[in-house]
């Protein structure tokens, strides 16, 4: 098995069982604000005086998030690129919405590098390898 098999092998496995979405696959709250997104890859940008910009890939500024958990939660919510999310108020809420999701990622992690270890000895490019299933699945862990 080749590195590119196993990645395409990975990827098609994540993707029949079900990639979760945040935050609908983790749990619900109800008392939230709305807002409104580009439908466009995003990422974090610049932190100024503890907010952070959420920019789209071409540089643009999208939004100032007021804290790194907030800047984290648009980040994860807009894994589809939707043009609306909803973001809890209580900021305890979100902690805990991150959290599980951050578990459930981190778990992916380590299953694939399980059984990288197991088909490949060196196991030298277990990150890239997973970087490229995870770029595939459109899924990222700040």
């Amino acid at each position: 098995m080749t590195e590119k098999d196993f990645i395409s092998n990975w990827t098609k496995q994540i993707s029949e069982t079900g990639v979760k979405n945040f935050p609908q696959d983790f749990a619900s709250f109800k008392n939230y604000e709305e807002l409104t997104l580009p439908g466009k890859t995003l990422v974090i940008g610049q932190e100024f005086f503890d907010s952070f910009e959420i920019l789209s890939i071409d540089g643009s500024l999208v939004y100032q998030a007021e804290n790194h958990l907030s800047a984290k939660f648009i980040i994860y919510s807009n894994r589809l690129k939707p043009t609306k999310i909803k973001i809890p108020k209580d900021n305890q809420v979100m902690k805990e919405l991150i959290s599980k999701y951050e578990n459930y990622i981190d778990t992916l992690i380590r299953q694939i590098e399980i059984d990288y270890k197991k088909n490949f000895t060196d196991a030298k490019n277990s990150n890239t390898v997973i970087n490229n299933i995870f770029r595939n699945l459109n899924l990222i862990r700040y």
